[in-house]
């Protein structure tokens, strides 16, 4: 019944994954980051390798589908080999659902070009793409990024950008995306969630709630956690159901 669409779960073990299925999930996304800035572009290539190999099966197991994500986080682009790990990314692209996660981080020129090049790609192999915004400075990088999108001729339902605040949702509508709606620690509640979608009822077709558990504090069921709140705060079941499923299905084609 449930779709996260966003998490970084290949690092969750398996009483995790056991919860999802429990508790009603059928899919979740995985998208490629590590917490560390990689020396090696070589260090990329092998998690990547890890999520579009081993992952799926571990899923398959507990009768989970999963989508797949590969692509450069800015805070992931390597201090060696930026170039080769570039080169070998549209085999990997080719390989996954989409790309992601991406995105800019501090906004630098690095990040600018890394970004463009996954949008690019995006478009050459018809894949939609997941893209990161951070804690920090949001607003400076929206505007960075809606000058990014306007010069890619990607189409903009393939897009979602993610972790939109409660302060600037308006700026994230204005994007013309879809919208990420994390319900995690230092982002929304699911109390702040349900404002947004009371005040802003076009959020129904563009949201998508995920809760981008990892490694970090965050609840692997907030995605179930958000659609009893909405269905509680009288959100129609339908509205709701979009927001915690139909729209991350929608985006990826997922059956």
């Amino acid at each position: 019944m449930f779709v996260d669409a966003h998490t970084h779960h290949f690092v969750s073990n398996y009483s995790t994954v056991e919860l999802l299925r429990k508790e009603g999930y059928t899919a979740v996304y995985i998208l490629a980051y590590i917490p560390v800035k990689p020396l090696y572009h070589t260090t990329l290539v092998d998690l990547f390798r890890w999520l579009v190999e081993v992952e799926p099966m571990r899923f398959k197991e507990l009768g989970i589908k999963v989508c797949v994500g590969v692509g450069i986080h800015p805070r992931n682009i390597p201090h060696f080999g930026l170039a080769q790990l570039l080169e070998s990314m549209e085999e990997f692209v080719a390989r996954a659902d989409f790309i992601g996660e991406v995105g800019l981080e501090v906004g630098s020129v690095e990040e600018v070009e890394v970004l463009s090049e996954m949008l690019r790609l995006a478009e050459r192999l018809d894949k939609p793409l997941i893209i990161h915004t951070p804690r920090r400075e949001k607003e400076l990088i929206l505007k960075k990024l809606r000058d990014v999108l306007e010069s890619s001729s990607i189409q903009l339902d393939r897009v979602v950008v993610d972790h939109a605040s409660y302060e600037l949702i308006e700026e994230f509508i204005e994007l013309g995306t879809f919208i990420g709606l994390t319900v995690q620690p230092g982002k929304l509640s699911v109390n702040q969630l349900i404002n947004l979608v009371v005040k802003h009822p076009e959020l129904i077709e563009l949201g998508m709630v995920n809760s981008d558990c990892g490694r970090d504090p965050s609840d692997p069921l907030a995605v179930k956690l958000s659609y009893e709140g909405l269905v509680k705060a009288d959100i129609n079941v339908s509205g709701a159901l979009k927001l915690v499923r139909d729209n991350a299905l929608r985006f990826t084609g997922l059956k």
